[in-house]
Parts: structure tokens; C-alpha cells; sequence
């Protein structure tokens, strides 16, 4: 089964408690903070991007191609730089 949700109507907030709920369904509630403060800050179109390719959701498998459409039409110019620096 996969997700199917528009990170275009998801604020940066929604994006920021989606992806720190991410981390801490891998790493234990113990890491809410550390995972908020290594977010904080990024745009929307990064946090979409991480909350798609997570380890929690198989890498992009558990996106619907429409979802997975939408999270990288968010990314800017300065993301896609950002993104193609690593990490």
C-alpha cells in the first residue's frame, strides 16, 4: 500500500512534525529533539523530499507516483544544489 498525499497543501510545520515522526519511528521518541533540531530551518520542498525518500517509507516505495510528483516540484533551485551535495 502506498501513501497518497499532496506535500503541496502540507505547510512547512506539517512537513518539519511529519518527518521528526519519521525519525523517531526508526530511532525511539528519545530522538524527537535532536531530529527537530537537525530539520529546523529547511524548506519545504527538503523536508518533502526527506519524508519521501526515508528509511521508514522503503525509500520512496511507499509513495504513489502522484505523491512523489508532488514533493519534487517543491524543490527550488537552491534545494536541488543543496540535494546534489550530499549528505
Amino acid at each position: 500500500m502506498t501513501n497518497q498525499i499532496d506535500f503541496a497543501t502540507m505547510t512547512v510545520a506539517q512537513a518539519l512534525d511529519r518527518l521528526v515522526d519519521c525519525d523517531v519511528a526508526k530511532w525511539g521518541e528519545q530522538e524527537r529533539g535532536a531530529s527537530r533540531n537537525l530539520h529546523q530551518g529547511k524548506s519545504l520542498g527538503l523536508l518533502a523530499n526527506a519524508i519521501v525518500h526515508h528509511q521508514t517509507n522503503g525509500y520512496g516505495d511507499a509513495f504513489d507516483a502522484a505523491a512523489k510528483r508532488s514533493a519534487a516540484a517543491l524543490l527550488t533551485p537552491a534545494d536541488k544544489a543543496e540535494l546534489r551535495k550530499g549528505g
